[in-house]
């Protein structure tokens, strides 16, 4: 089955979808262009605040192809974040930051779920 099978695309026309990001989600080079600078504005929105981490994965979800799609592109995401937040961190290595046991588990949480719920915007745009 291929790919264009298993999507279901809007009419153009659809008062909720932009023209631009039809074409974004449409054309492979400007998608991923799209993902790579949305990924580092939202990872910028999440360094100031814990609800970047919602925006973030709004924005790769916003010009993901699919919904599934989507969704990876939010917890590689999240995954970022964590990996990041482990790079940022001079002084606390990883396996200190683990035994920080309840803060700890809610930032892994927080890193994990918030960018694959925002991704799920694409369902709906």
């Amino acid at each position: 089955m291929s790919e264009e099978a298993v999507t279901e695309e809007r009419p153009d026309d659809d008062p909720l979808r932009p023209a631009f990001l039809t074409t974004v989600r449409t054309e492979p080079r400007k998608r991923y262009t799209a993902l790579v600078v949305l990924a580092i504005i939202g990872l910028g929105a999440a360094w100031v605040h814990w609800l970047g981490l919602f925006v973030a994965g709004a924005l790769v979800g916003l010009v993901s192809r699919t919904l599934p799609r989507a969704v990876v592109a939010g917890l590689v995401v999240g995954i970022a974040v964590l990996a990041l937040n482990a790079l940022a961190s001079p002084t606390m290595g990883v396996g200190e930051f683990l035994t920080l046991t309840p803060p700890a588990y809610v930032a892994i949480g927080a890193a994990l779920v918030l960018p694959v719920w925002g991704s799920l915007v694409r369902g709906v745009v």
